[in-house]
């Protein structure tokens, strides 16, 4: 062997000697076995994020608390507007925390909340509706705020999550992110945390129009898999929903709301009024046409408001 390939030799060997045994790794693709027996109806869009945290929709009923049970979880985190499950929790042993943000960003006393929340060492799960936007954004946050993700790892968790580029302050509030100072006054958690009328009532908003989706796709009938699901009923809920936010936004309006906005929550309340008709009615032809309206209006109203 030259004196070349010896010198070569002894570098490469000091160089691998040099690199940590294991290399810190991002978050794995692939779902953990514990996971993969989720059923997906149970826990929607379920990732696990760290050792610690897990990161996805809304559990449903029984099957998903027990699911959340089986996984090892310890402490459910809702960042959803609703109120929280919270018997159904303490049924499996699981305990509550509700912080509430918006798809607009993560407030400054949210990220407080959940920077306490990072202080806690049991395992959780971090949901918010659907599992895709506000939940993993919150979880991220809990990440880095626990010293568990930094920036990029933040930014490549959101990723995963399919978090919608839309919801622009999610992502910028991800990369900006900044840890509290050690004096830095954390709130307490809470189980059940104060949310606004208008919240609560966009809230109940979206779960009847995701409910009416998939009686829509069952023909606007009941569908088979959620027996409990009555068409006429979540179209009720639906304009229900839109009257709160119309009395709520009356009695308080929300800052930086124009004026179109108050006409568009009328309309996409006159709109579900006649919806709920039609499938009184039994009239799906009418109840399609009707929800195409509602749909409409939902999404002009986000790309100026929420988006």
């Amino acid at each position: 062997m030259s004196g070349f390939h010896r010198v070569l030799l002894r570098a490469l060997l000091v160089a691998a000697l040099l690199l940590p045994a294991d290399l810190p790794s991002q978050a794995d693709e692939t779902a953990p076995a514990a996971i993969a027996e989720v059923e997906p109806s149970a826990l929607h869009h379920l990732l696990k994020l760290t050792d610690q945290v897990y990161v996805g929709g809304q559990p449903h009923g029984e099957a998903g608390f027990a699911a959340l049970q089986k996984l090892g979880v310890k402490i459910v985190v809702s960042v959803d507007g609703a109120q929280p499950q919270v018997k159904l929790a303490h049924k499996y042993g699981l305990r509550y925390v509700h912080i509430p943000i918006g798809y607009d960003g993560v407030a400054p006393q949210a990220q407080l909340a959940l920077a306490r929340l990072a202080l806690e060492k049991e395992p959780m799960y971090v949901h918010c509706h659907h599992g895709e936007h506000r939940g993993p954004a919150a979880a991220a946050i809990v990440c880095m705020a626990g010293q568990q993700a930094t920036h990029q790892e933040a930014v490549g968790m959101l990723q995963r999550a399919g978090t919608s580029r839309k919801y622009s302050g999610l992502w910028r509030d991800i990369r900006q992110y900044e840890r509290p100072g050690p004096n830095a006054r954390l709130p307490e958690l809470v189980e059940v945390a104060r949310v606004g009328s208008y919240a609560a009532a966009m809230a109940q908003i979206d779960r009847a129009f995701d409910n009416l989706k998939l009686i829509q796709a069952a023909g606007w009938k009941t569908p088979a898999e959620h027996p409990d699901v009555s068409p006429a009923q979540q179209a009720v809920l639906l304009e229900e929903g839109y009257r709160e936010a119309i009395r709520s936004q009356q009695e308080d309006p929300r800052p930086g709301a124009k004026e179109p906005f108050a006409a568009w929550l009328r309309t996409a309340h006159q709109e579900s009024a006649q919806l709920a008709a039609a499938l009184e009615a039994f009239d799906s032809k009418r109840a399609e046409a009707t929800f195409q309206a509602v749909k409409t209006s939902c999404t002009r109203c986000h790309a100026e408001y929420r988006d």
